[in-house]
Parts: C-alpha cells; structure tokens; sequence
C-alpha cells in the first residue's frame, strides 16, 4: 500500500441509512487500497463506514454516487513525519450555528502543548494541518488544493545550520587557531573561504549626514575587516546610524570598501551560543561572523592594533574616542587572517489548507470570498518572540491565530447550513509569521482563478475582545466602497466599538490579497501583554465575545454576497501612515517570501515609487550607488539618501533590466 499521507478524492457507491439525526452512518463502497476515519477521527479503518453530517434531515434511504472524500493512511504519516500526539475525537454535538463552545474546542486543542505551537515546517504543525482538512471533509467541502486536495505545500526556510567553519593567521611565523567557543558565522552569512590582512575599522559605520566615516584613511580592498557591534551612544538613535550600524548594514559598507569577509567583536564578557536565525532567508554577499572580545583581543594584537585602542569593547562609549576610530593594521606580509564560514540553510515543506463551498448562483456570474486565516505560530519562540526567558518555552499561540483558525472553521460549517450565491473558500495558511509566506504563496500560485476573488476576510487575533470597550478593529475599509456602510450597518445589533481603518496593508494575510488589487477586510480585537510570548494560552480567551465576532463577519459576508459588486479602491498613505525608520519615503511594498533578491509586490498609490513607474514584480538591482541583494541592502541604501534627492534606480522586470529615478520625498 502506497501511503500518500493526504486526502485524496475517489468516487464510490454509498448508501444513507435511514435516520433523523444530523449526523448519519454512511456505508461505502470501499476500494482495496482505501482506509476511512473511524467516527472518533483519530484512527483507520478498512471497514466501509464512516460518519457524515447530512444537512438534510429528512432523506430517507437514499443511494446515489457521489466522490467520496478519504484519508489515506493518517496514522502511517503522521507516525513516519515524527508526531507523538493524535487527533481529537470528532465533536458530534457541534453546532451548526457559531457558538463559543464550538469555538473553545477548536481552539483548546491547536492551542495545546500537544501542537507544541505550530512552529511553521513542524510535525506538530502538519497535525494541526490534518486536523482542519479532517474538520472540512466532515463539512462537506470540496478539495481547494493541490492535486484534488485540501492541501497546496510549498517551501519554507525555517533555519540555518553551520559546520566546519575554520578561524586562523599567521604571525611572525606563528600561528593561532580559534575554535569554536570564539568564533561563530552569523545565520546569514555567505559561504566560502577568505584571506587577507586585517584592518580595524571602529564602528565600520560611514554615515555622510552623520559626519561620521570610521573608513576615513584606510584601504582595505581585499582585507578582514574588523569592527565593533552597535554604534556609539552620542548619535542621534532616530537617525540613519542604526541601520547603517545593524550587522546587515556594516557588511554592505565593508562589501562595497572591497573586504574579503568582516568579523564583528561582540561585547565584553559576551559568549557565542550557537548559530540564530534572524527569520530572513536573505544572505550576505561576503562572509561575516562574530567573534568575541577576548579573541578579537589577540588578533588585533597581532596586528599591532590592540595598542592604540584605549578602552574596554563595551556598549556605546559616551563619545567617539581612540576605539571608535579606524586604525590601519601592520602592513606585514608575514600578517595573514585566513578564515572558512560554511552556513546552509534549513529548508522544509508546509502547507497551506484549503477548502471550497461552492455557491448556489445559476447565472453563470459566480465569484469566490475568501474567508482565512494563518493556524501557525512560534513553536518554541525563537525568532518573533518576545520572551526573554533563558529556558525555551512553547507559544500555543491561542489567540494569535488558534482563535482565527477556528473562526474560519465555524464560519465553514456555518455557511453549509446557510448556502451564498457566490462561492466560499476557506483558507488555513502556514508561514503568517515568517513573513506572510502561505498567503502570499497562494495569491502568486492561486489554486482557483485569482479573477474570481470577490474579496478577502481575514481572521487573526479575534479571541480578546475587550469586555470593557468592546473594541474591535476592522481594517481595509478604504479598499471597497462598499465596505464602511456594510460594517457600521450590521454593527448596530453587536454594538462594538469599532475602529475601521482606511489601508488595505498590514501585517497579517489580507495585506497579500490587497497587493493583487482584491478588497480585503482584516478583523482584529487588539494586541495584549501574552502577545508573542507563551501565556498566550487557551483558558484567556473570550469565547462569549469572539462567538460575537465571528456571527459579525457572517453577517457581513451574506451582505456582501448579496451585492451586484464590490469595487476594488486603492488607498492613499496619509503623512501620518508614512512611518519609517529612515529620512526617505519610497512607498515599495516589498515581497517578504522572496529570498533571491529584493522583490517588491506593488507601489503606494501616489507614493515616489509609483511616479517611478516601479510595478509588482519588480527586483531592485541598484538604488544609487548601492547594489541591492537582499531588503537589507535596500534599507542600507535608503539610509545614505536625503529628501529631495533624485536616485537612479534599476530593477530587473521579466528579461529586461530598466532603469528608473526615483524623487525621494520626506517620510
């Protein structure tokens, strides 16, 4: 037997037996190589019975063929995939109304220890995947995804790995060799060997609007650069200085001087712990890693350097002294640094779960709402999180999107007892906090036709309404103007405080679909201390109040669906939308999934880069002077610019490299 570990589609004889419960026995004609969930959901069978909800109370022994939905051998893969835990029993009392019970059983178990957080490219999160494609079967919904599934995988870089680095120079004859304890690549680092003369080079920040040039005077085409973490503490910190003076930034200032690789000293009394993935699949263009106080100590003595540096290398001195400056290293052939970083990144498969109920429309004008929402998380925390704790912790992430996950799943069973005229696709997505990966997956790979989108809902974070104010967030107003009547209309039962907000971008999925000029709406009861950190548990959530919320987004839905159209509208950035780290507005909306250059997925309306002519699928080679290879790179770029400016800048747009000026305008 083949175990394929999805569900697969097959048509099959079966018979209804005659009952006038909402959950009936089906009996099907079983292929040989079929295995069907047992009633309780968490085992195979090969008998031919499974359990269906029929929404029809009344049929009576009735046959008819229909394609049966199975799942072949779940307990087989899962096993071979390496998870412990097991599905749920199937909840045959689920309403087929959206209740807060319902709504607590989902999300007590995605939120679970069991799923371990839903770590983006997990077992546990390929359990939570199987779950919600088991919860669309027993709906009734068709596959979505791939291949006749309810699944669409796709690649994700979930980490990086590191052996067989190498650290040495030889001095006066002698030679000394670093080990791992004082010396470790950074996750992003390129790949590959290195040689050359090392050179010190303070801050290695050179920030013209600053005044500061910790290059001036020095050569160091070809050489190790060595350099201080951070920036002084006498610079403005809202400036350009701690983009320029992040790791990424000092790399491309050392790449563009010529450096063969640059080591960063970390500060005193700092040790190496391993190899930490920034989240970003982006690589540097030379070698960089970091090396600690006490070795860069001897190296630099080697060098003839250490001497001339007065001070400790601690975090941000008061001023600019001797160690803040670049020192030119012994120019001595006998002084060689000759290093290797091997980094390779980790890269897995995950998956988005999709699942469609097809409308009731017979005039051949059907469209498709997308109701979705991310079910991954944090896992063990990592990158994202904000827990500070030495020991790693598990993020069940119950609000942040448990709760969402199982408003998209009430919102399914809900609409098959209340059919629309247009087609509904619910969506699962993996990859949310890695950067909008599964969603925007999908809006690039579309699994249906992308032009039959009606709109786009989108559930994260919905399960901590403020008992208090009632505060609900629904973003993307502006997108339709249909959407700010048909919010406040039915908001007159529920009495929520809503705060709408005009922009169709963000930082959750919806923001995907409205980078392909599709009305979104993105519904949010608020940020709170268990944000991001692991007692965002279960048990803290407002059942009652999210029960509340999610009947609101049916409503809004069955409005919608009811419309002749729903007109997509562009949003304008307002100054105040405009913020930034940088001086400079640029308005570039960039492709976080892409990881072989910088991407960007639209323009700001009205912004710089759409007066440039800058368009969604765009790969910035240069801007200015810079060489663009990763969004580091460009947020580097942006740091060396002023208002006013006018940049020569070149993407690559198909075959065809175009180059464009961009007026750069005050952020």
């Amino acid at each position: 037997m083949q175990y394929c570990g999805v569900f697969c589609s097959s048509t099959a004889n079966i018979s209804i037996s005659r009952s006038n419960a909402s959950v009936r026995t089906v009996f099907v004609q079983r292929l040989p190589w079929m295995r069907i969930l047992t009633p309780h959901g968490n085992r195979m069978t090969s008998r031919g019975v499974v359990y269906y909800r029929t929404l029809n109370k009344d049929i009576d022994d009735m046959k008819t063929t229909i394609y049966a939905l199975v799942f072949v051998a779940l307990g087989s893969a899962l096993q071979a995939q390496g998870s412990t835990a097991v599905l749920p029993n199937i909840n045959l009392d689920a309403s087929l109304e959206v209740t807060a019970a319902d709504l607590r059983a989902h999300v007590e178990w995605l939120a679970s220890d069991e799923l371990e957080g839903r770590g983006t490219g997990t077992p546990s999160i390929d359990l939570a995947a199987e779950y919600i494609a088991r919860e669309f079967l027993r709906y009734g919904l068709q596959p979505a995804g791939d291949n006749g599934t309810f699944f669409q995988t796709f690649d994700v870089i979930t980490g990086a790995q590191s052996s067989g680095n190498s650290l040495a120079w030889q001095s006066g004859g002698e030679s000394t060799t670093l080990d791992s304890t004082q010396f470790m690549p950074y996750a992003f680092s390129a790949s590959g060997s290195f040689t050359g003369t090392p050179v010190y080079a303070g801050y290695g920040i050179v920030a013209t609007g600053e005044d500061i040039d910790d290059y001036a005077g020095l050569s160091v085409e070809g050489r190790v650069v060595i350099v201080r973490s951070g920036y002084p503490d006498d610079v403005n910190p809202h400036g350009s200085v701690p983009v320029l003076a992040s790791v990424r930034g000092k790399e491309v200032t050392a790449r563009e001087k010529g450096a063969s690789a640059l080591l960063v000293i970390m500060e005193e009394g700092k040790s190496i712990s391993g190899l930490k993935y920034d989240g970003s699949p982006a690589r540097t263009g030379i070698p960089v890693g970091r090396i600690t106080a006490a070795a860069a100590r001897r190296l630099l003595t080697a060098a003839g350097v250490e001497g001339k540096i007065d001070g400790e290398f601690k975090k941000g001195p008061a001023a600019r002294g001797p160690m803040a400056k670049g020192i030119p290293a012994r120019e001595s052939g006998s002084m060689e640094v000759q290093g290797r970083f091997n980094v390779d990144l980790i890269r897995k498969q995950t998956r988005n779960v999709l699942a469609l109920l097809p409308g009731s429309n017979s005039d051949g004008a059907e469209g498709v709402f997308v109701i979705g929402g991310h079910y991954d998380h944090l896992g063990w925390g990592g990158h994202g999180s904000l827990y500070r704790g030495e020991i790693p912790m598990i993020h069940n992430g119950a609000d942040d999107n448990a709760s969402g996950t199982a408003g998209v799943l009430e919102l399914a069973q809900y609409f098959t007892a209340n059919p629309t005229r247009h087609s509904l696709l619910f969506m699962a997505f993996s990859g949310e906090e890695m950067g909008l990966l599964g969603s925007g997956h999908w809006v690039n790979e579309p699994t249906i036709e992308r032009s039959r989108v009606r709109a786009m809902y989108n559930l994260d974070m919905i399960g901590r309404l403020p008992v208090a104010t009632r505060r609900l967030n629904v973003q993307g107003i502006g997108t339709s103007p249909v959407w700010k009547e048909l919010v406040n209309k039915f908001n007159d039962a529920e009495n929520f405080d809503l705060a709408l907000i005009e922009d169709g971008h963000g930082s959750s999925d919806h923001s995907s679909f409205y980078s392909k000029d599709i009305p979104v709406l993105f519904f949010f009861t608020g940020l709170h201390t268990d944000y991001h950190r692991p007692s965002d548990d279960a048990h803290k959530l407002d059942y009652k109040g999210q029960e509340e919320v999610v009947r609101y987004i049916a409503e809004i839905v069955e409005a919608s669906d009811a419309l002749e159209s729903i007109p997509f509208t562009r949003v304008k950035k307002t100054e105040k939308q405009k913020v930034s780290r940088f001086n400079v507005y640029v308005g570039t909306i960039p492709d976080y999934g892409y990881s072989e250059g910088f991407k960007i997925t639209g323009t700001s309306p009205g912004s710089p880069a759409e007066e440039a002519g800058m368009q969604d699928g765009d790969i910035l080679l240069l801007f200015g002077t810079t060489e663009i290879s990763s969004i580091y790179d460009y947020m580097t770029a942006l740091s060396r610019h002023k208002p006013g400016e006018e940049v020569p800048v070149v993407v690559r747009r198909g075959e065809d490299e175009i180059t464009l000026t961009v007026k750069l305008v005050s952020k």
